[in-house]
């Protein structure tokens, strides 16, 4: 069993200790987080592609997805779920609520359904991060929002 401590930014710092309750080895499939590399290679950002999304593994309470950026994705806003966002690679700004958050690759971001939110990655590599969608999103869930 991995050990994992997580920091999450609120009004302060809170850490606090967990144990991973991820799927477990047998039932992964080709999802475990130590094989970034293997995703990545297996599920490349196309050419003319901004943004990919790669599900990774759902049940009715979460479901989990590799996100790649080359540029920037679009402003959305998911309607079922909130999502909890770890950038894996990459550094850029995630913006949140018309609010602009510089990110680097390690932080974790939540957002909250209903929130409009988009990542525009400027770095020379192309952004990766896992989301997790809590519960899982129906099939309407993201709706795009124009900007400016």
């Amino acid at each position: 069993m991995v050990q994992l401590a997580v920091m999450l930014f609120g009004a302060g710092w809170l850490v606090a200790h967990a144990d991973w309750l991820g799927p477990e080895p047998k039932d992964a499939g080709r999802y475990a987080p130590r094989d970034l590399e293997k995703i990545l290679a297996a599920n490349p950002l196309g050419e003319n592609e901004s943004f990919k999304v790669t599900a990774l593994y759902e049940n009715p309470r979460s479901k989990h997805v590799l996100v790649q950026v080359r540029d920037r994705e679009p402003a959305h806003v998911h309607t079922d779920s909130d999502i909890t966002v770890w950038l894996l690679q990459g550094q850029g700004v995630m913006h949140i609520a018309g609010k602009e958050h510089p990110v680097k690759a390690g932080d974790v971001i939540h957002v909250a359904r209903d929130v409009v939110h988009y990542y525009v990655n400027q770095g020379t590599e192309i952004g990766a991060a896992l989301a997790v969608y809590s519960p899982a999103p129906g099939p309407d869930d993201r709706v795009l929002i124009r900007t400016k």
